[in-house]
């Protein structure tokens, strides 16, 4: 009979079941994160309690425009500036925190979501709100506003000494905000609901450039200097060559790399800063943006031939020019005509570039141990005779002749570059050929016909004499100041001069 007693009738074990059941679903245990927010959970002092995923977020946009608003004070030491949020592109990620506002309470085993929603009924449930910012633009904004903190790290270079040696500047760490220490104690600051106020903290900022990478790129001196001329006084062309000569100072080539000269220099056009000044088109003068940048190319043609380096690419102009020898120009035209060269070197080279006055110097160093005696020659093998072109023109009377341009002769040249080391020939080699065009004299011939012109009736001379001075001018052909009517009056020295400058010979 007890043990009858003792037995639990099933009626009862299932009817508790099912009221367990009834609670449970009613306490929303299975509910999804799709529903409402369960009782007690908040952010920055913001109950989300009730709410959908929607409605959860126009809240939260309202509280963030608050905090945009909010300006932050940045202290280092005695020093403090003031920073707005909303000019660092501050964002409280609303979406974000409503997803982890809907899944408090809805994962784990049945237990672990009981367990944890009688906690938020009793202490409730902060969440930790999630803040974005535009870091390019919080970095932008405290470094300006703490300049006086911010050293900027300095990159080993090379120092050229007075006798061309070369000299290793070491390098220098610099200091920067730590922009994730700056972030988290933003953070921190407006979940506390304080008014936000942090310390700066400075993190080394090393150089690209270290001292120890700039020693081994073995650059110890001087490996070949070349100048060539031009007038100041033209200062389109002027300004042209120093822009073009101001993209090689400086420039370092790493050992086996091809270099091209459009590359280095980019487009030659007014957008580019480049003016307008004499090219040849055409074996004609005109005016073209980039006038006078075949100037720099040729200087740093002639450097790279006396460092006994490999030419790749180069190309005379169509004319010669004036400030190099013949056969020794190199002509560029961007992305048509370019002069590559080869860092032949096992080390790398270091290209400076100067103007002074009328003057472009390229200097190119390197390690000396690959430092040779270098002559460059060349010479012209062929003259070539212009051709004299008539051509009619109906503005001249007919049968007269005027030269419109005087011709010039065109050449080939060869060149030559000699490498020695102590008085052994390494190396004799041929250089690309020059071809120059010659020039051809036009002549214009006149065609236009010769009107007779209508002669006016004479009038009977006047019987009356001439008054005194009047219409009469008195000639002393023996006054020794004026010479005769086709004589010309001897110079004095005695050696004629002339102003003929040689045909073909140009400058641009």
């Amino acid at each position: 009979m007890s043990a009858k007693r003792n037995r639990i009738p099933y009626s009862l074990i299932i009817a508790t079941v099912l009221i367990l059941s009834l609670v449970i679903l009613g306490s929303g245990f299975f509910a999804s994160a799709s529903d409402k927010v369960m009782p007690g959970v908040e952010v920055l002092d913001v109950q989300l309690e009730g709410l959908n995923k929607a409605d959860g977020i126009t809240k939260l946009g309202e509280v963030e425009k608050t905090l945009r608003a909010a300006r932050v004070v940045l202290r280092y030491q005695d020093l403090t500036w003031s920073l707005l949020l909303n000019e660092v592109g501050f964002n409280l990620n609303e979406d974000a925190v409503m997803d982890a506002a809907l899944q408090a309470g809805r994962s784990g085993s049945i237990f672990k979501r009981w367990q944890e929603r009688q906690q938020f009924q009793k202490t409730g449930l902060a969440l930790t709100p999630v803040f974005e910012y535009d870091r390019e633009k919080l970095f932008q904004a405290v470094t300006e506003l703490a300049q006086e903190i911010v050293v900027e790290p300095q990159d080993a270079s090379f120092r050229v000494n007075g006798d061309d040696s070369i000299s290793v500047l070491p390098s220098k760490d610099g200091f920067s905000i730590d922009l994730d220490r700056l972030e988290k104690d933003i953070g921190t600051s407006l979940m506390a609901g304080l008014i936000p106020e942090v310390n700066l903290a400075l993190v080394p900022v090393a150089p690209s450039r270290s001292t120890a990478l700039v020693e081994s790129m073995g650059v110890d001196g001087l490996l070949a200097s070349y100048t060539t001329n031009f007038d100041p006084s033209k200062t389109s062309r002027s300004y042209n060559v120093s822009v073009a000569a101001q993209a090689f100072d400086e420039l370092l080539i790493l050992p086996g790399h091809e270099v091209s000269f459009n590359d280095v220099v980019g487009p030659r056009s007014t957008e580019a800063g480049y003016k307008n000044a004499p090219v040849i088109v055409n074996n004609e003068f005109v005016d073209g943006p980039g006038g006078g940048v075949c100037q720099v190319s040729t200087t740093l043609y002639n450097c790279i031939l006396l460092a006994n380096l490999d030419i790749i690419q180069r190309t005379c102009h169509s004319l010669p020019v004036s400030y190099v020898p013949i056969g020794r120009d190199a002509t560029v035209v961007y992305d048509a005509l370019d002069m590559i060269f080869r860092n032949n070197t096992d080390n790398y080279l270091y290209v400076k570039s100067h103007i002074s006055g009328g003057q472009l110097t390229i200097k190119l160093y390197g390690n000396t141990d690959f430092r040779r005696d270098v002559t460059v020659s060349s010479w012209i093998t062929q003259e070539i005779e212009p051709q004299v072109v008539y051509e009619n023109d109906d503005s001249l009377p007919k049968g007269e002749e005027v030269v419109k341009q005087e011709g010039s002769r065109g050449f080939l040249a060869a060149a030559e570059r000699v490498v020695s080391l102590k008085g052994v020939v390494e190396k004799r080699e041929r250089l690309p050929s020059s071809d120059y065009s010659a020039i051809n004299k036009i002549i214009a011939v006149g065609t236009k016909e010769q009107t007779v012109p209508k002669i006016a009736p004479s009038t009977p001379p006047s019987s009356a004499p001439p008054r005194a001075g009047q219409g009469v001018v008195p000639i002393d052909n023996t006054n020794p100041a004026i010479p005769p009517t086709g004589t010309v009056p001897p110079t004095s020295g005695g050696t004629p001069v002339s102003n003929v400058n040689t045909p073909g010979i140009t400058g641009i």
